[in-house]
């Protein structure tokens, strides 16, 4: 058993110690799994421990990912807890630590805002800048990592640059030139997505964050969608922040998100939500937790989801996501009249695919494919139409719930509307 399977287990041990049930749910679930014959198919067993009804294919885990029973259950049972008037009882430094070890960073640079658009707020408006310093960013960025970088340009007289990505990219270093070509005397910040929303293109943040250390520029990480998708590693990346959002693929509660921040950070960087000991730098990172009330159910939540990822294995969990993706990918390959715009090439990309079906709107797509005739009864896929940046496309994201087949009905779909017209 690992280190972090160790953690794991005893957070789950404590808990059922405390007599919560969520923990019996995945105790459950690891003894299912742990009791299946060499070669025999897990994933029935990871099906059955979510709500997702079997009308419903849902692909659509980059915008939010649906909880798992034992994460609504962790949910519900600290909320009645508190309801009784037991006050909440999150364990900051537990929890600091099982997250700590699940991404590899550590875990006294860690924050929990509500997700990672105000993660990237609390960088955006905490950092020290002069007017017209500059900071770069991509047209491939989220709003929620690149609306705050416009609003502190607006406010204080900043650059703010978009640079071109390719959709397509042939290889990292293209998309690494981009950056290195772009980077100018008075260039203070470069924020870049780990995993883009777009396309689920796998950026070489490494590279970048290097190009970022020899320039003095401060690197900042929207990872939204890694944590949960697939292993990650932050203090190999060495960004000076990373954001992110496990209600995505980590299968969190809504309003459940992280900010990672480097040590310097930790006292300079300045509090966008005051609130007692904001001014304590004793406290490094943590003073960014002192926000008032808050519901942390939520928090309890975060814990279960931890706990259900280590019950399954995030390696056993990134060979299905890679796998799942290479079906799909490989299927809307044999249909004719649609264009694929996600890589291939599967060590450059993440758990997405996009395309569009060109004289089709996306959006008649997806209104299409959200009421879909199939030999067993109606069935509803969800997907999620790019129509940021004017690109038109549809999202495919597949994660641990979804089958082989269900892929197999939405290719399906997707082939007769562009046959159709």
């Amino acid at each position: 058993m690992s280190r972090t399977d160790r953690r794991g287990f005893l957070a789950t041990t404590i808990a059922t110690a405390a007599g919560l049930a969520w923990p019996r749910r995945l105790d459950a679930l690891r003894a299912r799994l742990d009791a299946l014959a060499p070669g025999q198919d897990p994933w029935p067993a990871v099906r059955a421990a979510f709500l997702i009804p079997e009308d419903r294919i849902y692909l659509n885990v980059s915008t939010l990912g649906p909880q798992p029973r034992a994460v609504v259950d962790a949910v519900i049972e600290h909320t009645r807890q508190v309801a009784m008037t037991y006050p909440p009882r999150t364990d900051w430094d537990g929890l600091k630590a099982r997250l700590g070890a699940f991404v590899n960073c550590d875990p006294a640079g860690l924050v929990f805002p509500r997700n990672t658009t105000e993660g990237m707020n609390f960088v955006a408006n905490g950092l020290e800048f002069e007017a017209g310093d500059e900071i770069l960013t991509t047209d491939h960025e989220h709003i929620g990592g690149l609306c705050p970088w416009q609003l502190v340009a607006a406010r204080r007289g900043l650059t703010l640059r978009q640079l071109t990505l390719p959709m397509t990219p042939s290889s990292s270093d293209e998309l690494v030139d981009v950056f290195a070509s772009a980077i100018g005397p008075r260039t203070r910040v470069i924020s870049v997505s780990h995993v883009t929303f777009t396309t689920g293109l796998l950026m070489p943040v490494r590279r970048i964050v290097e190009l970022c250390r020899s320039n003095g520029i401060v690197a900042v990480v929207d990872g939204a969608h890694p944590p949960g998708m697939t292993r990650v590693d932050i203090a190999a990346l060495g960004p000076d922040f990373y954001a992110s959002s496990p209600h995505k693929w980590l299968l969190a509660p809504q309003g459940t998100g992280f900010l990672w921040m480097g040590e310097e950070w930790r006292t300079r960087l300045w509090p966008t939500l005051a609130s007692g000991g904001w001014d304590d730098t004793s406290l490094g990172a943590h003073r960014f937790n002192h926000l008032g009330t808050l519901d942390e159910s939520r928090l309890a939540g975060l814990e279960a989801a931890l706990a259900f990822q280590q019950a399954i294995g995030i390696d056993r969990i990134e060979t299905r996501v890679r796998q799942l993706r290479r079906h799909l990918l490989d299927r809307l390959s044999t249909v004719s009249g649609i264009d694929i715009v996600s890589v291939a090439d599967d060590t450059r990309a993440a758990g997405m695919v996009s395309f569009r079906v060109p004289g089709i709107e996306s959006l008649e797509v997806q209104r299409r494919l959200s009421n879909v005739d199939t030999p067993d009864g109606m069935v509803s896929i969800r997907t999620r139409v790019i129509s940021e940046y004017d690109y038109g496309l549809i999202r495919l994201s597949p994660h641990i719930y979804n089958t082989i087949a269900e892929l197999d009905v939405v290719v399906g779909a997707i082939d007769r509307i562009a046959r159709t017209g």
